[in-house]
């Protein structure tokens, strides 16, 4: 099994990251007893006939938080893709999810869910693109005549059980590579973690930060009230906490700003803070994170929507 996966990971280029997104959906069949959606798996002699609706559910779910979170283009130009279409199409549904940035695998598994999947399912997107021609270039599964099913065998799916892990980081190094080429977006790679958490500042450069501020806020005159650390430019893009991105936000400030991007003076006023730092990383310096600004204006933010401003 491992000649077949070895053959995919060779490849040089890749058109999307459809094949490598599908390939990742197949590592949950080494578990999928305990896991989400197993009505859909069967297993029958030395197979698994396993029902799309399994695969949908983790495709979708995977690509969700590349399209609403970390605003990822899956393209080098503006053209969108099939994939991004169709979740946009049902952003509403997500929404009545709320608070989640991204939906569980519970989530897409369950009836709220069942149009969307079943849509993706018989979109040429899938019917066409992503199993035909994974299966052209990573011979593992056999494709159903109605093509709603695929049949795995038993020793291929303990193979990837086995090396889950492994496989797992070699698809997303192919995933991240592919996206880099697209956006100018900084770590890329860590976004497609699933296990990434969110750093906050350790206490001696969070007192530093709040020092230099005097305790005022970075964002209105509010002065020794309760402050968080804002990412000044989002974390969502940005994809690190570090400490010449963070200034200290009043509660209204940081709640109002959210996610957004600030008119440039706040930019300005972030670049002379910086000056006073003790220290900074190497590669830092004033036209450094001004790409950075102008880099998520783009890409984040939107060229054409009003960047954030204090009331």
């Amino acid at each position: 099994m491992s000649v077949e996966f070895n053959k995919f990971f060779k490849r040089h280029s890749l058109a999307s990251t459809y094949k490598p997104t599908l390939a990742k959906c197949l590592l949950d069949l080494g578990d999928y007893e305990q896991d989400e959606g197993n009505q859909w798996v069967e297993k029958c002699n030395d197979e698994y006939i396993v029902n799309l609706h399994f695969v949908a559910a983790r495709f979708l779910r995977y690509y969700h938080p590349l399209k609403f979170k970390f605003k990822l283009k899956q393209e080098s130009t503006t053209q969108t893709v099939a994939i991004y279409d169709i979740l946009q199409e049902h952003k509403e549904l997500f929404d009545t999810l709320r608070a989640k940035d991204t939906p569980s695998k519970k989530d897409m598994c369950t009836d709220l869910f069942h149009d969307i999947r079943e849509k993706t399912i018989k979109h040429p997107l899938m019917r066409v693109q992503v199993l035909p021609k994974l299966l052209n270039d990573c011979n593992i599964y056999k494709i159903s005549s109605d093509k709603n099913f695929i049949i795995i065998k038993k020793n291929i799916v303990d193979y990837m059980c086995a090396n889950k892990d492994v496989l797992e980081s070699a698809l997303n190094h192919m995933i991240s590579k592919y996206l880099e080429n697209c956006n100018a977006a900084p770590n890329i790679s860590t976004k497609l973690d699933e296990k990434l958490k969110r750093k906050y500042l350790s206490t001696k450069p969070k007192n530093e930060v709040l020092e230099i501020a005097h305790n005022i806020c970075f964002y209105c005159p509010a002065k020794d009230v309760e402050f968080a650390m804002d990412h000044f430019i989002p974390w969502n893009y940005l994809g690190q906490t570090e400490q010449y991105n963070m200034v200290p936000a009043c509660t209204p400030c940081n709640s109002s700003k959210n996610d957004k991007l600030t008119i440039k003076k706040f930019l300005d006023a972030l670049i002379e803070r910086n000056q006073k730092l003790e220290k900074l990383p190497m590669g830092y310096s004033k036209e450094f994170l001004t790409n950075l600004y102008e880099n998520a204006i783009i890409e984040y933010h939107g060229k054409e929507k009003t960047l954030w401003q204090n009331a």
